[in-house]
């Protein structure tokens, strides 16, 4: 079942630390008690060190994880998650105590009460000079061992600038208005995601935490940008409800849309980084830019800023025109099969919407998308590509079936992405590389697949008679009733099974004076790991019944693949049961054509 989204009526702000002053707050009994770790602790110091260290851009500010609470009265607040990094920071600023009395005179620091430990306000107000023990509430425990890590980790530092930087961007603030009259933050501080349950939210404070916790699932982006776009803040006058629904409406219809796994996988390439529960996120991090190694919460900093420059409509029409965008790739047939490709290579989103605007669509597709797709390839000579060069084989191969799709104008068939990268397709071996059976558990299976392509059947009660009842050389029949005999043995005998495999192999023509290099491109095809794994040391005629098969069930197969298989590279098929070398060699050379255009691209005189 999928996890219930909060209230869009929920306030949602950045708040600096300086703003939960004078603050209680309330840790009730459904939450465990205080557990952070030197880990944890030391963790967090670190992110503070490396971001005062850096030169911050007016503005620039380190986001901690959101604090999720709901008002009791005035300032007092029941704490629904966030409750560890709330207890730390208070014993951050108590270790900065001193300081705080002389630049931040004003602040007051915020109180933290844990219901199952009543003592806890006090233990915490006290921790320089405990007045209870910390051994008698495994609580008390963690909270003093905390208060020692950040103790040795500013002395291990050992530096006064390092320790006034931290507690100035903890408490720091500088506030002033825009153009837009709008109140902004422009200090280089410490903020915290400050998002508040509305007093008309139905759900219970357990249930909430319980939607937050399951599974360790935080608050994610997409969820916290929802909020900023539907916040009552953010709207004015009569029609403020109704922008509002209008607002929520296309943001369900983006979401469902990026449901579809043929435009989703289109998208976002196979071992792409990114994992989203909420997939109208990843319009947001084309928008903010966001990379592997942003950090957490960036596309949510980045929406705060430019809903408090720009408002809310122009920064929706920004996340529509985006989303347009790629619909409109998507369902154009021939930039869809280019721009998935170059997507699936590592080509970014926003170098293709830059490009996209700064030229017409002609000079786009014509142009851009041929040399981008000319650099992917620059430099393989394909017909020296061997298995050892997976990454540029399987780049290849992909290209070629793409290719091979757009070659046929008149029709509606597209390379289904969703199918290449949920499958895991992969390179394969047309002609089997292997000499022999490798392991004794694969004689049984290897015998059931001679006897079905010649019998139609590995029944044992039926061999006897379909062999019976077929028309084979005498040599035929002699390794046919070997093989049934190796097959209905209980201990099937190894030596006997690389006798008759040397036998089949060189009647295939799959031995040593066949395919010399059973591991160059032309000996290579693409196919699903599930196939794959089904008849990886298969002889050919084998893997072609297979692919015939699984054509006519309708099982998808790769074009290129199917076409290989049919001997539809070969002018004139002479044994259609084998793979030989002028098979290979007609095969590769097809790939050469298919793809030298963009190997070898044509300069405009």
């Amino acid at each position: 079942m999928e996890r219930k989204q909060l209230s869009d009526k929920n306030k949602l702000q950045l708040k600096a630390l300086s703003a939960l002053s004078g603050m209680d707050f309330v840790i009730k009994d459904y939450q465990r008690g205080y557990r952070w770790t030197s880990t944890e602790v030391n963790r967090l110091l670190d992110d503070f060190a490396e971001f005062v260290k850096r030169k911050n851009q007016p503005g620039e500010f380190y986001c901690l994880q959101p604090v999720v609470v709901r008002k009791i009265n005035g300032s007092r607040y029941e704490v629904i998650d966030g409750q560890q990094r709330l207890t730390t920071l208070n014993l951050l600023l108590q270790y900065l105590s001193d300081g705080i009395r002389f630049l931040f005179p004003s602040f007051k620091l915020y109180g933290i009460e844990y219901t199952t430990r009543p003592e806890s306000r006090n233990f915490l107000s006290n921790i320089k000079h405990p007045t209870v023990d910390a051994e008698s509430y495994i609580d008390f425990y963690f909270m003093s061992e905390a208060y020692r890590t950040i103790i040795e980790w500013f002395n291990v530092k050992n530096d006064d600038s390092l320790r006034n930087d931290i507690l100035t961007s903890l408490l720091k603030t500088k506030v002033s208005s825009d153009v837009n009259d709008q109140l902004v933050d422009e200090a280089n501080n410490i903020r915290v995601i400050w998002y508040e349950i509305a007093e008309d939210e139905a759900a219970s404070s357990v249930d909430i935490f319980t939607r937050l916790n399951i599974g360790k699932i935080p608050l994610t982006d997409a969820e916290l940008v929802k909020a900023l776009f539907l916040n009552d803040s953010n709207y004015s006058g009569a029609d403020a409800d109704l922008r509002k629904i209008n607002l929520a409406t296309e943001w369900n219809l983006i979401e469902q849309d990026l449901h579809d796994d043929r435009f989703w996988y289109f998208l976002n390439r196979s071992n792409n980084p990114m994992k989203y529960s909420s997939r109208i996120e990843f319009i947001f991090d084309i928008l903010s830019k966001r990379t592997p190694s942003s950090p957490k919460y960036h596309t949510f900093n980045e929406f705060y800023r430019l809903i408090a420059s720009d408002g809310v409509e122009k920064v929706w029409l920004k996340v529509k025109q985006t989303y347009n965008l790629l619909k409109e790739w998507f369902n154009d047939r021939e930039l869809y099969h280019i721009i998935g490709y170059l997507l699936e290579q590592g080509v970014k989103i926003n170098d293709l919407k830059t490009e996209w605007a700064l030229h017409d669509k002609d000079h786009f597709r014509d142009k851009y998308l041929r040399n981008k797709v000319s650099e992917t390839v620059k430099g393989i000579e394909i017909p020296e590509l061997s298995y050892d060069s997976h990454a540029d084989v399987r780049k290849i191969l992909l290209l070629f079936n793409i290719l091979t799709v757009l070659k046929k104008d008149n029709s509606d068939m597209r390379f289904p992405f969703d199918r290449f990268k949920t499958e895991n397709w992969d390179i394969e071996h047309v002609c089997s590389q292997t000499d022999r059976i490798p392991e004794k558990s694969a004689i049984i299976q290897w015998c059931r697949d001679i006897l079905d392509l010649y019998l139609n059947t590995s029944e044992p009660e039926d061999i006897a008679a379909a062999i019976n009842a077929g028309e084979y050389t005498t040599e035929d029949r002699s390794n046919l009733d070997r093989l049934c005999k190796l097959y209905l043995s209980e201990k099937p005998d190894k030596e006997e099974a690389d006798n008759l495999f040397k036998k089949f192999q060189k009647k295939f023509f799959e031995d040593d004076n066949s395919i010399s290099d059973k591991d160059n491109i032309s000996n290579l095809t693409l196919l699903d790991s599930a196939t794959n794994r089904s008849y990886g040391n298969a002889f050919f005629p084998i893997k072609r019944k297979r692919i015939i098969e699984n054509d006519s069930n309708g099982v998808f197969v790769p074009i290129a693949t199917k076409n290989l298989f049919l001997k539809y590279y070969t002018p004139r098929v002479n044994k259609p049961e084998c793979w030989t070398k002028e098979d290979s060699r007609y095969y590769c050379d097809a790939i050469v054509k298919t793809i030298n255009d963009y190997i070898n691209p044509k300069t405009d005189e």
